[in-house]
């Protein structure tokens, strides 16, 4: 597991006790929506977009490598 993946993961950890969510419910009393506080929503979404990005680098480390001028000619012929 990279560093960054195993950073963000730590920090989920972290988010999920800050216990501010509000839970609603259908009319058999089962969760069907929770509601969070604006910046921990925006803060859950910066983690899985980490997440995700730390995957992509993990997955990518096998592919080759270009020099910047290479990558940018591949770019613009895409």
């Amino acid at each position: 597991m990279s560093t960054l993946v195993r950073k963000q993961t730590l920090t989920l950890k972290t988010a999920k006790k800050l216990g501010h969510e509000k839970y609603i419910t259908n009319s058999k009393g089962e969760i069907e929506f929770v509601a969070l506080p604006i910046q921990e929503y925006e803060q859950l979404m910066e983690l899985i977009e980490d997440y995700g990005l730390g995957l992509a680098i993990k997955e990518a480390e096998g592919d080759a490598r270009y020099k910047k001028e290479a990558a940018l000619r591949y770019l613009e012929n895409a």
